[in-house]
């Protein structure tokens, strides 16, 4: 190495340690200095890039990437890399669509390691390319056939895609390698309806019964012998064990629920009705927003199933529950908190009260750019949003989007809460996992739709579960009119779509054609569920 490498090496290590060590204006000083001299140090743009994002530099680290990439030998392990770095900042960022055209550019056929290989497929699964997603991780695991990460994956990616025979193989292989992997039981138990032939019933028990677990991988034994009793029609042994899972579950989580109950009080408290009709009338363009279309509603109710339904025929391009919408407002919040005093929140003033004074104009512009920047495709008709939980925002959507169809995904009391307490979240609904908790959170949820739509007249549409799936066509004509979109009869083979992958719970049910199975499902456990029973009909729910 000459004496000017060694140089340049030696300034390339002093700001790597200073960004180590948080410094970071100094660190770009230093790296800022060496570029100047060296601009083909590829590893310089990228130590750069990574302290212009940590001091929220985010134009500026994106343009530093591209620097590395031109520095870069097209094709190298340095370009791919490098390309790997900047779709990982773009993720970030919210542009999903500038990820994936970065991540198309890299010709993957010569990469024949498993780190690049894997990162790429993590990246296109969180942009919603699920087949490239699939593709890769099957490529990495030919590589290292035995890497757990990697099983773990690319079974999860078949999954999303609906190859649920793969996954299964592949989650038995997981357990080969790991007896008390608990999360791979529990997925693999998901993947289909159990039969008296083919189940993992035996397999389960003998697991709970010989190792000792923590509360979270107990929990997911127990979830999963709950589901596979519950397909075998053994409902007594399939309660005694959601039973227990629930309690497990709800034993490592800190959650105060009247905490949510008094925030949906005070929505509806702060957002009355002349205070949505004074903020309407403000410049907020009607139309803005027409190209969104809302899909919420509890979790469990059927919204992956419209999802699916609404882009079967190509004119619809789903965003997936991006949590656009809460995060911006959140923001905005804080924005204007600061502002007022200098700190997040004023003293006299929460965070709901300041939401109903943002400018709403300004967060459907900022929402729709986003929004834009998450999809793979240019020009769809329309964007449809699932996030369930923005049931919470619905007028204050309407007042920054009004423009936009909302869709309401309504469903049966019982079976709803049935439905979310038997299924096992990773990071959301805290509320699911105790009956009277749960149930007095609907009851909330309830109030606030009842509410909302005295508010929103006829830009929100009321979907029943049950009139969907007992009178399929009808129902989604009326949603398809709703939309503005033209119906046809391939809206029923909407299960077929291989190009589509879905990474939510219902992943598995939505690829079989539409069922009513499981209309009245709770009455099969109705006396196991009498303490969410009480709370409904104590409200008149019978």
């Amino acid at each position: 190495m000459n004496e000017a490498a060694v140089n340049s090496q030696d300034r390339y290590l002093r700001a790597l340690q200073a960004y180590q060590q948080r410094e970071f204006r100094q660190a770009d000083v230093l790296v800022s200095a060496l570029l100047l001299d060296r601009p083909e140090l590829v590893n310089g743009w990228r130590l750069r890039a990574d302290i212009q994002y940590a001091l929220g530099q985010l134009d500026t680290c994106i343009e530093s990437l591209e620097s590395a990439l031109a520095a870069a030998e097209a094709g190298s392990r340095s370009w791919v890399s490098a390309s790997l770095h900047l779709v990982k900042i773009l993720v970030a960022s919210g542009q999903q669509r500038r990820a994936l055209q970065a991540l198309d550019k890299i010709d993957f056929s010569c990469v024949e390691h498993i780190e690049p290989l894997s990162q790429a497929a993590y990246f296109y699964s969180l942009c919603g390319g699920y087949e490239a997603s699939l593709r890769l991780y099957e490529k990495a695991l030919l590589l290292q056939p035995h890497n757990t990460q990697l099983l773990f994956n690319c079974a999860a990616a078949n999954r999303a895609m609906g190859k649920l025979a793969r996954a299964e193989q592949l989650y038995d292989h997981l357990i080969a390698q790991n007896l008390v992997d608990a999360e791979a039981y529990k997925n693999r138990s998901d993947l289909r309806r159990q039969t008296s032939a083919d189940n993992h019933v035996a397999e389960l028990e003998q697991v709970l019964k010989d190792h000792h677990l923590d509360a979270t991988g107990e929990s997911q034994l127990c979830f999963a012998l709950a589901k596979e009793y519950e397909d075998l029609e053994e409902y007594t042994k399939s309660m005694a064990m959601l039973e227990r899972a629930c309690n497990l579950r709800r034993s490592i989580i800190r959650y105060a629920p009247e905490t949510d109950l008094e925030k949906i009080d005070e929505i509806m408290r702060v957002f009355t009705r002349d205070k949505i009709l004074t903020t309407a009338a403000k410049s907020v363009e009607p139309t803005q927003g027409s190209e969104i279309v809302f899909v919420l509603g509890m979790p469990r109710t059927g919204t992956t199933l419209v999802d699916r339904v609404l882009c079967a025929n190509g004119q619809v391009v789903s965003a997936g529950e991006p949590g656009i919408f809460s995060r911006l407002l959140t923001e905005m919040v804080g924005e204007v908190a600061r502002e007022c005093s200098g700190e997040l929140v004023p003293a006299n003033r929460g965070p709901i009260e300041i939401a109903a004074g943002i400018d709403f104009a300004q967060l459907g512009r900022r929402y729709l750019q986003e929004i834009k920047g998450r999809v793979f495709r240019e020009g769809p008709e329309l964007i449809l949003d699932k996030n369930p939980m923005n049931f919470l925002y619905v007028g204050l959507i309407r007042l920054a989007l009004p423009g936009a169809k909302i869709v309401h995904l309504c469903r049966d009391a019982m079976d709803t809460c049935y439905a979310i307490y038997k299924t096992q979240f990773r990071n959301a609904y805290p509320f699911s996992y105790d009956q009277q908790e749960l149930a007095r959170y609907f009851l909330k949820y309830r109030a606030l739709m009842t509410h909302w739509q005295a508010l929103a007249g006829d830009r929100v549409l009321d979907v029943h579960y049950e009139r969907l799936v007992n009178d399929f066509d009808r129902e989604t004509q009326q949603l398809y009119a709703f939309c503005g979109l033209q119906w046809s009869d391939s809206v029923a083979e909407f299960h077929t779509n291989t190009r589509q992958g879905t990474a939510t719970a219902s992943a598995s049910q939505v690829r079989q054609p539409v069922y009513a199975t499981s209309v009245g499902k709770w009455k099969r456990v109705a006396q196991a569920l009498q303490p969410m029973q009480q709370v409904l009909a104590q409200a008149g729910l019978a």
